[in-house]
């Protein structure tokens, strides 16, 4: 129920939003939408408009979802607290699909007045969340002995104590429906791998193949004849057994082509008794990356079109596989989710206020929300768009700092460098003299140095440019062309390295890392995986982590026949420009909408939970240019630095950040976007009229 500048409790979603949504969704040949919980009246009512006089309606499988944090805290599903917020939700629900429900203002909750009747196209319910298998275990535990459920719609035989509370659940929920509105509809119960009933001997986390949950031991009784079904959220990448059982990785589709998802799936049908929904599927377009899958179809760092290639993928092995189908997560962008490899890295209280890419849990969608901002830049190359930026630094000189006349000065001149912002990016553009028709990176290399913490930052530049800075510079970004250009970071402001180096202690120790003015920058990366034993085969597997850090050349713009929704750079030689756009994860940015980034890593009173950050005023930015060597390193030119242009003016061998030039930019509390439906929508558009 999130958008942007929302958190999902708000329900702050209107109904004209939700009209074009589900017009979207039906033009993409989609059948079924499913919800996880009682969403605002708007929702119904613009459901129950866009069915009216449809062949083809667009039919609803309603969830109920149920406070985790009660369910973990108690540790006992049976707690009162948590059936009654389930029993309550469930009612809710029910009442709010028939019309027949006023909702009383509630904080984290929708309400109003529910009179748009939907029943006709509820499908079915699809109850409870994917199950916390601490809890599951918590609750057999403290049950045991409790014997088989006997209800008027669903019984158990064989149950454990867990799975005797969700028959007495689906019973319920069928009986106040029955009872309510003399209606019988398919009911299921959500699941997920980790709590599935099959064995996983190659699974490296143990919590991960604790508890078993199943819907084979509850059968209906004859009163109910409108069917049970299985729901399981299934994804390619995890839990950690799908990419190191060998019967999964092994597995090859009858094309041929390997697939430990389909493997899974395919164990997973046999293994229910009932028909399996998959209630979830998908990857998302992130630039940032989770986790890694053994055939590619990894969590993150994919194009909108290779997203939508992959989701087609998955859809259609779901079907080969003998499912009922499956729902594809999810429709729209949520920029207030978290996960666990950057969560740490941000303001929790402020996540829906900007989007960040290198969180993967944001990108899910098949509709974006592009950002935007003053300038509204789309990284394509076209001078127009900067208007409205801030320029910091215009040069009218076409002489470079150190002429090297071999024909490539052009390419070294620095004239200019603009900036501005948006919710998901801190945009740059440079100007150069004479780029030429393209750029040769053997002749010319750039670096821009970023200062975004006051009284921190390396004060010498790397790449033997003998530079010095007046100001500690905290990031650097190099361009060395498409396969060689990445941003770097002061060790001594490295998150990764604090994080798994200095704290958790997964990754060898750096002893000049928690050092200030150490002179050393490391690349950035990622977390994707602690060190992992895989018990069946006997084999441990190292710490894994990418760098994230690399900077990918393209084009930005979704207009563009060439784009490419991963790019970092664009480099136009016709106008004498490079683009770069920085996300602001990328840059410690914690809070980018309030100018709030980490605080001081190595400080006493550090600390990420709960979360330390720093407002600032703004950043101070500039640029160099050198001649690289053929080693990695600037050409030794036998002047005090190696560099040959400068955006600011050097003294000695020091660049002096121009004060007039730092970088400040208003803040905001509600982010400005549009819509945009994504490639991945058009391919998963054709995905589904294929199957229909």
């Amino acid at each position: 129920m999130a958008k942007p500048g929302r958190f999902p409790g708000e329900a702050a979603i209107t109904k004209a939003e939700y009209s074009r949504w589900l017009g979207q969704i039906s033009e993409m040949n989609a059948n079924v939408i499913r919800t996880y919980t009682l969403h605002p009246p708007a929702f119904y009512e613009a459901l129950a408009e866009h069915n009216v006089d449809r062949d083809d309606p667009l039919l609803l499988l309603q969830g109920n979802w149920i406070d985790e944090a009660v369910m973990i805290e108690t540790g006992d599903v049976f707690d009162e607290a948590v059936v009654e917020i389930h029993e309550e939700g469930v009612e809710n629900a029910i009442d709010a699909v028939h019309g027949n429900l006023d909702a009383p203002a509630r904080p984290g909750h929708a309400s109003g007045r529910y009179r748009a009747d939907v029943s006709p196209y509820v499908l079915g319910y699809v109850l409870g969340i994917e199950w916390d298998p601490e809890v599951v275990e918590a609750t057999d535990e403290k049950h045991g002995g409790l014997g088989e459920y006997e209800g008027t719609y669903f019984t158990t035989a064989d149950a454990t104590p867990f799975e005797h509370w969700l028959a007495a659940r689906l019973d319920d929920a069928t009986a106040y429906e029955s009872d309510q509105y003399d209606a019988l509809r398919p009911v299921s119960m959500t699941n997920w791998p980790t709590t599935d009933h099959l064995e996983h001997p190659a699974e490296p986390i143990e919590t991960e193949d604790l508890a078993s949950v199943t819907l084979n031991h509850v059968s209906s009784t004859d009163e109910f004849t409108s069917g049970l079904f299985a729901t399981y959220h299934v994804y390619p990448y995890y839990p950690d057994f799908l990419n190191y059982e060998p019967e999964y990785v092994e597995y090859e589709t009858e094309t041929g082509e390997p697939s430990s998802y389909r493997g899974y799936l395919e164990d997973l049908l046999d293994a229910n008794e009932h028909p399996v929904f998959i209630g979830e599927f998908g990857v998302p377009d992130s630039r940032g990356m989770t986790h890694r899958h053994v055939h590619g179809f990894d969590q993150g760092h994919h194009t909108e079109r290779e997203q939508g290639e992959i989701n087609a993928a998955l859809y259609e092995q779901i079907l080969e596989a003998g499912s009922l189908g499956g729902a594809v997560f999810a429709w729209q962008d949520e920029w207030f989710k978290r996960t666990w490899n950057t969560m740490d890295y941000m303001n929790p209280d402020r996540r829906p206020f900007w989007s960040d890419t290198q969180t993967c849990e944001q990108s899910f969608g098949l509709l974006s929300f592009d950002p935007r901002g003053p300038a509204d830049v789309t990284l394509s190359g076209n001078p127009a768009e900067w208007q409205g930026a801030t320029t910091l630094y215009a040069d009218s000189s076409t002489e470079p700092l150190v002429p090297l006349d071999d024909g490539h000065d052009g390419e070294r001149t620095l004239i200019g460098l603009d900036a501005t912002v948006d919710p998901r990016y801190l945009h740059l553009r440079l100007s150069y003299d004479d780029l030429g028709s393209a750029v040769d990176w053997d002749r010319t290399n750039t670096l821009v140095a970023l200062d975004t913490k006051p009284d921190q930052g390396n004060t010498s530049i790397p790449f033997g440019t003998a530079l010095g800075t007046d100001r500690g510079v905290d990031f650097l970004v190099h361009l060395a062309g498409p396969d060689d250009s990445r941003v770097l970071v002061d060790s001594y402001y490295d998150t990764f390295y604090y994080q798994y180096g200095e704290d958790l202690e997964m990754i060898p120790e750096v002893e000049y890392a928690g050092k200030r003015d150490s002179g050393e920058f490391h690349d950035i990366e990622l977390a994707l995986s602690r060190e992992l034993y895989i018990p069946s085969l006997d084999e441990t597997i190292e710490f894994d982590s990418y760098e994230t850090g690399r900077l990918r050349f393209g084009i930005g713009d979704p207009e563009h026949e060439q784009y490419d929704s991963l790019a970092d750079v664009c480099v136009t030689p016709d106008e004498n420009m490079i683009e770069i756009r920085l996300p602001w994860l990328l840059l410690n940015f914690a809070d980018p909408s309030q100018r709030e980034v980490i605080g001081d890593l190595w400080a006493e009173d550090f600390s990420f939970d709960p979360f330390v950050g720093e407002l600032v005023d703004g950043i101070s930015i500039s640029a160099v240019t050198f001649e690289p060597d053929g080693g990695g390193g600037a050409t030794d030119l036998e002047t005090p630095a190696n560099v040959t242009d400068s955006l600011s003016e050097l003294v000695d061998d020091d660049l002096v950040f121009d004060s007039a030039a730092r970088f400040e930019w208003d803040t905001w509390e509600r982010p400005a976007s549009d819509e945009r439906l994504k490639q991945s929508y058009y391919v998963m558009q054709e995905a589904y009229d294929n199957q229909s």
